[in-house]
């Protein structure tokens, strides 16, 4: 941060008060000017500055081992006071749960790439990619380039680095991974190469992926929170005493909500309780990225990192500021259901949203910031999305919409 060395360097001298050399009264002008010249640029850094960087991530533990395992297509309360899922509620009453985390869109894919890349990379729907053909930053790239190690745990995936499209209850739509041709093919593991019996050769930061069946998608809540408390309780447990965390979340709801989902810290550093910040999946991948000091990929850069979530410290959101975050480029289809979800942090609840720009057939919920609708018109639409809170503070983001006829 060398504004604040400078800045802390003017003022040394002035400490002594005896032998002070006096100055002309010119020359004292011009030094208050300097002064808060320093002063006026130290405040005004952005997030990706280095004392923006620093003053995000102060507040973040630096953990040996990041563990996140990700469900799919439930609503909130289908998760968060379920009798059906026992196991994530326990989770959830010993770390922090987040009750207001909202996903970005739908349908599967598209959330998984914002998630891993704050971006959907152009990815709308849920058929098979091309491997190897993105070059986009992404947070695997990003722990490598840093020093740190990544992997993810596929389940039923045929065999370490496999970009097969499908494989019994194994789908390539919940795995982004292997379409970055930045992210080694060997970090794409088996669910059976997964150190259950030595924790600590897990890598810095990993997904976790269960089949189509244990991740809720084609299966009950109980499968899910089962699977979890079998496979991963023994690390939940370790990770409390060995500096690591383990993330349970959501890729989206079932289409049937306003699109917020579950999502809970467990582990070390952890405050107990609910984090009520309004947080979406690009907050999730800023945090991961701060906690490695590692760039920020895509729309995780404007994104505010959940620091509220550990007992190191933090704000929810910081300084209080009201903030929209940008979903990025999203894109519809001619007559079918589009949905997009804007989220806002900060700013004195409630907030109200509105959106201008919107083709004919679209609206968005003044309430829940949900863009839903079927629109007759294509091309592409300039949005701008606007929260308002009860203070009557407003802030806004303006992203494309393309609405393709097929």
């Amino acid at each position: 941060m060398p504004r604040r060395a400078e800045h802390n360097s003017t003022r040394r001298p002035r400490k002594p008060h005896r032998g002070r050399t006096w100055r002309t009264p010119a020359a004292a002008l011009l030094s208050a000017l300097s002064l808060i010249t320093a002063l006026t640029a130290t405040a005004s850094f952005g997030a990706d500055s280095p004392a923006g960087a620093a003053r995000a991530t102060a507040a973040l533990p630096a953990y040996d081992h990041v563990v996140v395992v990700v469900f799919e297509n439930k609503q909130y309360g289908e998760i968060i006071g379920s009798t059906n899922a026992p196991y994530i509620n326990q989770l959830a009453a010993g770390g922090a749960s987040l009750t207001a985390m909202k996903a970005l869109t739908h349908p599967s894919q598209p959330n998984y790439f914002n998630l891993f890349s704050g971006g959907t990379q152009g990815i709308t729907g849920d058929g098979c990619y091309t491997p190897q053909s993105m070059t986009a930053p992404n947070l695997g790239q990003e722990l490598i380039a840093a020093g740190k190690t990544f992997a993810t745990y596929n389940e039923d995936l045929p065999s370490e680095g496999s970009t097969a499209c499908t494989n019994g209850q194994y789908a390539q739509k919940h795995n982004p991974w292997f379409a970055f041709k930045n992210v080694p093919l060997n970090t794409g593991k088996t669910w059976a190469q997964f150190p259950s019996a030595d924790f600590t050769r897990l890598p810095s930061l990993s997904f976790v992926v269960p089949n189509q069946c244990n991740d809720m998608h084609s299966c009950a809540v109980n499968t899910g929170d089962t699977w979890l408390k079998n496979n991963l309780d023994a690390y939940a447990q370790w990770a409390k005493t060995h500096n690591s965390l383990l993330v349970v979340t959501w890729d989206e709801d079932n289409f049937l909500g306003s699109n917020q989902i579950a999502t809970v810290f467990s582990g070390a550093n952890v405050k107990q309780g609910k984090v009520t910040g309004a947080y979406n999946t690009y907050s999730l991948l800023r945090t991961f990225e701060d906690l490695y000091g590692t760039a920020h990929a895509g729309n995780a850069a404007t994104a505010t990192p959940i620091t509220d979530a550990f007992s190191t410290g933090g704000g929810e959101p910081p300084d209080g500021v009201l903030s929209v975050a940008n979903p990025g480029p999203q894109s519809c289809k001619f007559n079918q259901t589009c949905a997009v979800q804007i989220t806002a942090a900060g700013g004195t609840p409630p907030r109200k949203y509105s959106a201008a720009g919107l083709p004919f057939g679209l609206a968005i919920d003044a309430t829940t910031g949900r863009i839903t609708g079927k629109t007759w018109q294509t091309g592409t639409f300039q949005i701008t999305a606007t929260a308002t809170d009860s203070a009557q503070a407003s802030a806004s983001t303006t992203f494309p919409l393309t609405v393709n006829w097929f």
